[in-house]
This record gives C-alpha cells, sequence and structure tokens, in this order.
C-alpha cells in the first residue's frame, strides 16, 4: 500500500510544479509588474505557491532523488559554484536588504531543480509544456497587437505587459517562445497547424517592436539552424532569410540604422572602466550602480558578460561562460533529440540577444530565464540522460 501512494503522491507533486512552470511563463507576460518591470508582488507570492515551494520539496523528498541524481552532472556543479560565489558576494556587496538577494537565487534554483522533478529529459512532458505555453504567450501577443493597433504607442513600437512592458524584453522573449516552437516534433496536423499559427502572431509582434538585436538574434539562430536540422526545408528557409536581409540592407538599411548603436559602445567603455575598479571581486550580486552616458542614468550595463563582470568579477564572469558552454555542448551531442534542438535554438538566439540587453541573470523571474535557466535546465536532463543509459542500472 505505501508503495503506491508515494509514486502517487509524487506525480501530483510534479505536476503541480508543472503548473507552476506553466505559470512562471505565462504570467510574465499577463500580471502586473513592479517598478523597473520587476515581477510584482502579487505574482511573485503565486509562484511561491505553486513553483518555488513545491519544486524544493520535489527535489529533496524520496530521499532527494532530483538532488542525487543532477549532484554527479558537472554542470550542476559548475551552477552550483556560481551561485555560492554569488551568496559570498553578498559579504562585500552593498545592499541594505542581502536577504532579497539570497531570495532571488534560491528562485533560480527552484525553478532549476522543480524543471528536472517535473520533466527531467520526458520528451513528452517537454512537448507538452511548450506547446501549451507557447500557444498561450501567442495568444498574448495578439492581444497586444491588436492593442496596438488601435492604439499606437508614442515612440510607435509595441510593448507586452507586466514584466516584458517595454518593446526590447516583450520581443526577445516572443522571439524564444517562436523558436521553441519551430524544434518541436509535433506528428498530429492540427497541432502543427497551430504551431504555425502561434509562430505566424509571434513573428508579427516581433516586427512591431522594431526591437534590431531580436531580429539579428532570429536570423543568425534561423540561418544555423540547418546545422541541427537537415531537412531540406530549413536550408530553404535560412536561404531565404539570408536573401531578405541582403535585400532589407540594400533597400532601407538607413531605416535600421537611424536609432544608431543605442549607446551600446558607449555603455561597454563604461562598464570596463567599472570592472578595472574592482575587476576580482566585483560590485557584489544585486548591488546597484549607475553608468552616466550623456548624462543620461543607467542601471545595467546592456550585456550579460560585462553585468556578470561588474557584480561577480572575473571569477563569476568565468563560471557564467564555462556553464553557457556546456549547455551548448549538450545541445549539440544531442542534437538528434527534440531537446537538443530547443537547447541550440535558444542557445545561439540567447547568446547574441543578450549582448546588448537584459543581463538580470540571477534576478527575479523574466524574460532572461527563458533564454538562460530554460536552455540550462534542458541541458541538464540531456545529461542526467547520457548518464542514466550509461549506467547498469538507473540512479533511483
Amino acid at each position: 500500500m505505501n508503495a503506491n501512494v508515494e509514486p502517487r503522491s509524487r506525480e501530483i507533486g510534479r505536476w503541480i510544479v508543472g503548473v507552476g512552470i506553466a505559470w512562471m511563463m505565462l504570467g510574465m507576460a499577463i500580471m502586473p509588474a513592479g517598478a523597473s518591470f520587476n515581477p510584482g508582488k502579487a505574482y511573485q507570492a503565486s509562484l511561491i505557491l505553486l513553483l518555488y515551494l513545491p519544486a524544493l520539496v520535489l527535489a529533496f523528498s524520496a530521499r532527494a532523488r532530483v538532488w542525487r541524481q543532477l549532484w554527479p552532472l558537472p554542470a550542476f556543479r559548475v551552477f552550483l559554484l556560481l551561485l555560492a560565489w554569488a551568496m559570498a558576494s553578498l559579504v562585500w556587496g552593498t545592499l541594505s536588504r542581502p536577504g532579497d538577494g539570497v531570495g532571488r537565487m534560491l528562485s533560480v534554483l527552484a525553478f532549476v531543480l522543480g524543471w528536472h522533478g517535473f520533466a527531467a529529459d520526458e520528451a513528452s512532458r517537454i512537448r507538452t509544456l511548450l506547446l501549451a505555453v507557447g500557444v498561450g504567450l501567442a495568444a498574448c501577443a495578439g492581444f497586444y497587437c491588436v492593442s496596438f493597433l488601435i492604439a499606437p504607442g508614442v515612440d510607435n513600437r509595441i510593448v507586452g505587459g507586466g514584466t516584458i512592458a517595454t518593446s526590447n524584453y516583450a520581443a526577445a522573449m516572443m522571439g524564444a517562445v517562436a523558436l521553441w516552437l519551430s524544434q518541436l516534433d509535433l506528428r498530429e496536423r492540427r497541432w502543427c497547424v497551430l504551431r504555425y499559427a502561434a509562430m505566424a502572431v509571434l513573428f508579427v509582434f516581433v516586427g512591431l517592436t522594431q526591437t534590431r538585436n531580436v531580429w539579428l538574434a532570429l536570423c543568425v539562430t534561423v540561418m544555423l539552424m540547418p546545422l541541427w536540422r537537415s531537412e531540406r526545408r530549413y536550408r530553404w528557409f535560412a536561404a531565404g532569410v539570408l536573401a531578405s536581409i541582403a535585400l532589407a540592407l540594400l533597400w532601407r538599411s538607413s531605416w535600421l540604422m537611424e536609432r544608431g548603436m543605442s549607446l551600446r559602445p558607449e555603455l561597454f567603455a563604461q562598464s570596463l572602466h567599472l570592472i578595472a575598479q574592482r575587476p576580482w571581486l566585483g560590485l557584489g550580486e544585486g548591488v546597484h550602480f549607475t553608468l552616466m552616458v550623456y548624462g543620461q542614468p543607467y542601471t545595467h550595463t546592456h550585456n550579460l558578460l560585462t553585468q556578470m563582470t561588474v557584480e561577480l568579477g572575473i571569477p563569476g564572469l568565468l563560471l557564467t561562460v564555462a556553464m553557457w558552454l556546456m549547455v551548448a555542448w549538450q545541445g549539440w551531442r544531442h542534437r538528434g533529440l527534440m531537446q537538443g534542438r530547443v537547447v541550440l535554438a535558444i542557445w545561439v538566439y540567447a547568446s547574441v540577444v543578450l549582448q546588448f540587453d537584459m543581463p538580470q541573470m540571477l534576478d527575479s523571474p523574466r524574460p532572461t530565464w527563458l533564454l538562460v535557466w530554460m536552455p540550462f535546465a534542458l541541458a541538464l536532463g540531456l545529461a542526467w540522460r547520457a548518464r542514466w543509459q550509461g549506467q547498469a542500472t538507473p540512479l533511483q
């Protein structure tokens, strides 16, 4: 009797975490945000109940099964080292409430553990989750498109709601959703039609944001996609994108560059000056700083690598790069699987997007999570699969 009760209760826990993960992604686009597009209190409270607490319980139940599955993986250990270094940086940082920093990093850990507890490397669960969330976010994008056509914004750029109530964040999120939908291996015609309809809405939304770094990231990803998708249609699609880029540069190159470089070179130079002041320890995770460019204050570097170096110094940068390269390696090793293709698509896309904006990797839930922690969690599942298959018996 007891042997049957535990698996049933564990399965219920897995589905609760799955709902929490889906809500985390959808809530970014629909729940009210706080200052500076930070997640609102109601949204955070709902995640504590639906995701963080259930994920931690699931991870350490059944003799810490999830933790024991992940602990031997090198990428997971690098991830833990990064979190530990970030935690240590709170000692020399100047946060007035360091407990908030601890909470943010625990939320990242809970998401990674929760994803593995819910899906591990089960393709059917991952497919169902990503399709359902993708269609839901496409519906949000469609609503925002209609609202934009009725009442365009002041700068004529579409925005979303909640944590994506800014063009750059909204474009980055919707572009990532379109890419993961493109990699799902759907058999039934009705789901394929729904997938392509959702992708069309998402691409229209991204186009209306006029966010050039996301356009660039999408183009680079599509052109590299034939490396892991050998089907002829992907080669033709990549060739079509390349031809479209050439025509756009010949026809409207001035329009593409009318906003210049959006101060990115100046922000990069200011970031290097800040890094030079404390290259090894950094300022500390989550420490507030200001970069002044032409008299305008900016509160982050608009680049993931410089942001991590400013906050966590060179050790933080090296750990981040090592972890990110491990994600790419797992995706490439398993490019024959749907999960590996999703990892590669998001990895290439994020590697471009995060050079221009959204550098808050160890912060509260925001679109950066879909670009960094979702492919990382998928890569851990792939690494666990490879290790599990190499053992005589599975790790229980």
